[in-house]
């Protein structure tokens, strides 16, 4: 007959045994955190093992995932329990649950067993979102303006009604060659040089966004910047998803004059009146237009060129829509000019002491109609000024035109 006390003693040293030596971290599906907008019915899994212990292993996994964060706390794992998997695999393990549909958002955890066979606990929850995984997905056409304004770049404006607060809303977007969304106002995203560069016969590539914090009940506009890019003549391709807090859903999309006036986009031209990847960028600000991606901000001036005109619909690139799964060209680091010389009365040279990729920020006063032109370059000549000739072709020169208020 055993001894109360010994029997005690006893169980709390095995307990204390049981406990793992590792713990699982850094969960990623398809090398991203938390992506949002993945294009793949089975995504790879993929997490960090932690220990103080050396030549610690992972002898098998367990993989929960939930349609929400609370049926995952409570391991209410309906959309896939893997069980226990016998693997030394902490990457690239596939997703084997239920099929995943578009727009569908999936909550995991996994813990991993030590080399001694005990589980340690449940890593912190991540999630995925999924984008739009089928062409009938997509209601949205491109769109364009044939007419003209060759070589700048093309304002696009929406204006989206939203007669009842919002629990949700996502972006698909494309924009060639590159974009930037705006939404009352207010640049969406912290992306730069978007989409990534693709032969667009074959694949072009869109980004999700969610734009819920974005949107307000009442009078919403959606604007959009688009460039040549490595395509040429500019277009659009957007798409967006609001969900209502009644549970209620309604789509606006980008289609052309064919579209009912309430549900037309608009184009105009606006200050960038030239844009290349190797020859820079002209840069008016006299044709600013101020407010023209928020609420009421569609006034036509008087010059029937700079007017708001009805996008077209325009021919797709031809090749196949594919979720943007790389990381994005961000802004990483502002840089200060190491020196700043005058090597020529009026001529200025910045040098940041490094080659990088980039723009130059510069604060300017001046006459209107005033003209700054900024040449860049890997090399200097003998006088101290900016040497392009290694440049061949490519101008890498950079015009902005004062409007002359400060």
């Amino acid at each position: 007959m055993r001894r109360p006390g010994l029997f005690a003693a006893g169980f709390v040293f095995s307990s204390a045994v049981l406990a793992a030596a590792v713990t699982v971290k850094d969960l990623r599906c398809e090398y991203a955190v938390n992506p949002l907008g993945i294009g793949t019915a089975r995504p790879r899994l993929s997490w960090v093992l932690e220990s103080d212990r050396r030549g610690e292993r992972q002898t098998a996994y367990q993989i929960l995932v939930a349609g929400s964060e609370e049926a995952l706390r409570a391991n209410r794992a309906e959309v896939w329990d893997s069980g226990r998997v016998a693997s030394a695999d902490s990457i690239q393990v596939e997703y084997r649950g239920q099929p995943l549909a578009s727009r569908q958002r999936c909550y995991w955890k996994v813990r991993v067993w030590d080399r001694d066979g005990h589980p340690s606990p449940y890593s912190e929850t991540a999630w995925w979102e999924t984008a739009l995984l089928s062409p009938r997905d997509w209601k949205a056409a491109w769109l364009g303006f044939t007419p003209g304004w060759p070589g700048r770049a093309l304002y696009f404006r929406y204006d989206m009604p939203l007669p009842k607060p919002v629990r949700q809303a996502r972006a698909y977007i494309a924009g060639l060659g590159y974009y930037e969304l705006r939404i009352n106002g207010v640049r969406v995203g912290d992306r730069v040089l978007d989409p990534a560069p693709t032969d667009y016969s074959k694949r072009v590539l869109y980004s999700t966004y969610d734009v819920t914090a974005a949107l307000r009940t009442g009078d919403n506009t959606v604007g959009v910047i688009a460039g040549g890019g490595w395509y040429g003549m500019p277009k659009i391709l957007a798409q967006l998803e609001v969900v209502y807090e009644d549970g209620s859903a309604a789509s606006f999309f980008t289609r052309g004059i064919e579209a009912d006036v309430q549900d037309r986009w608009y184009v105009t031209s606006g200050p960038i009146v030239a844009n290349s990847i190797y020859d820079g960028e002209v840069y008016d600000a006299r044709l600013e237009k101020p407010g023209w991606d928020q609420p009421g901000g569609r006034r036509n001036p008087t010059d029937r060129v700079e007017a708001w005109q009805s996008a077209h619909p325009v021919e797709a690139p031809g090749g196949k829509l594919a979720p943007q799964m790389i990381e994005p060209i961000q802004i990483v680091e502002t840089l200060r000019p190491r020196t700043v010389k005058e090597p020529r009365p009026g001529v200025f040279v910045f040098d940041t002491g490094q080659n990088l990729a980039g723009w130059a920020e510069l604060r300017v006063r001046g006459e209107r109609g005033a003209r700054v032109t900024l040449k860049f370059a890997e090399n200097l000549s003998e006088d101290g000024t900016v040497n392009q000739q290694n440049l061949r072709k490519a101008a890498a020169t950079d015009v902005y035109i004062l409007k002359g208020e400060g």
